[in-house]
């Protein structure tokens, strides 16, 4: 069986590899800051839901910073330089291409969740990373053309997610005080 650790490095090779092979590279200057917009997105996640993730990849070995820090700085950057790289002209196709690469993010994700890479919990499902991935495409598509209008939609909709899973965003820490009442 292979160990846990190699299963999320090849994971993260296997996003490099589609990049390379894609020769996605080449868009990078066209696309940087839509890929660095999606990290500081994923980077808040992290930040906000610190004390109530919906969602974590399992360490498994790894320290789970250094894990973050690839899926913030590696992973979600690639795969929406990989989504943007391949986007049509026409609307039509953009939806029919927007609707496989969610299907395709889906099913990887669904292969990620049933080899242990990664768990969902309260109340997180496949279903509702279709939704995120949606919102990812959309918004870094968005985010080219209208980034203080992607900006809001992303702060709507973290609300929406907050208020939804019930992330507390302050701790409740009892003071020398609070103890005698």
């Amino acid at each position: 069986m292979i160990n846990m650790r190699y299963k999320h490095l090849g994971l993260i090779g296997f996003m490099i590899l589609l990049n390379v092979f894609g020769k996605t590279w080449r868009y990078v200057p066209k696309y940087y800051k839509s890929m660095a917009y999606v990290s500081c997105v994923n980077a808040s996640y992290y930040l906000l839901c610190r004390r109530h993730l919906v969602w974590e990849f399992t360490p498994n070995g790894i320290n789970w910073k250094i894990l973050r820090t690839a899926h913030i700085l590696i992973v979600s950057p690639l795969l929406v330089l990989l989504y943007l790289s391949k986007l049509p002209e026409s609307r039509i196709k953009q939806i029919v291409y927007t609707g496989k690469s969610i299907l395709i993010a889906c099913l990887a994700e669904f292969f990620v969740h049933k080899q242990k890479l990664i768990q969902f919990k309260h109340g997180w499902s496949l279903l509702w990373s279709s939704f995120m991935y949606l919102m990812m495409f959309t918004y870094s598509s968005l985010f080219t053309k209208r980034p203080f209008l992607t900006l809001l939609l992303s702060i709507l909709s973290s609300v929406f997610f907050i208020m939804k899973f019930n992330v507390p965003l302050k701790t409740n820490t009892l003071v020398r005080g609070d103890l005698n009442h």
